[in-house]
């Protein structure tokens, strides 16, 4: 069984919540959503029932794991990049960038603050193919913040409600 990815990451900053899973072999797909407060403001997903039972075992597991992995520093760096900028802007208002991060200096590098693995799931088979040179990717920070998360047992549920108390505590110290 694999555990999926969980990264919290600060763009501009406003605090986001990037999760991967596999949803097993009865729906073989990966998919990945980008949070903010609870609501997606973004979702990728990848169907690989084509390569159902091309590959079975430990490198099943691998290749689901490179999909994830992918998947997820993809989501990661497209936030970074600003490629999601219009969408989150579209859900939470023109002013998002600039309201919720007047506050504090606004800092566009990513900063990894908690990760939590959901429920385990089936593993699927994908093979990811890194031998595209337009694909690959000099080691980045990105690179760097998706390697260097922090490892949690607490479910995606706790994350968030942590967060969201967090949240709640810096409006309440900022209001008096």
């Amino acid at each position: 069984m694999l555990l999926g990815f969980n990264t919290n990451f600060r763009y501009r900053g406003v605090l986001f919540h990037v999760q991967t899973e596999d949803s097993g072999l009865e729906n073989p797909h990966v998919i990945t959503h980008l949070f903010h407060g609870g609501n997606i403001m973004a979702s990728e997903k990848h169907d690989y029932s084509e390569l159902l039972g091309t590959i079975e075992g430990v490198e099943r597991e691998d290749a689901v794991r490179k999909l994830m992995e992918s998947q997820h520093k993809l989501m990661l760096k497209g936030l970074s990049r600003g490629q999601r900028d219009s969408a989150i802007e579209q859900r939470m208002g023109a002013e998002v960038f600039r309201v919720e991060g007047a506050s504090e200096a606004v800092d566009p590098s990513p900063v990894v603050t908690e990760e939590a693995p959901p429920t385990p799931v089936e593993p699927k088979c994908l093979e990811t193919d890194t031998s595209d040179p337009e694909r690959a990717e000099p080691a980045s920070r990105l690179s760097r913040v998706f390697g260097d998360r922090v490892v949690s047992e607490k479910p995606l549920d706790e994350v968030v409600l942590d967060y969201l108390v967090e949240n709640a505590r810096k409006r309440k110290r900022s209001t008096k």
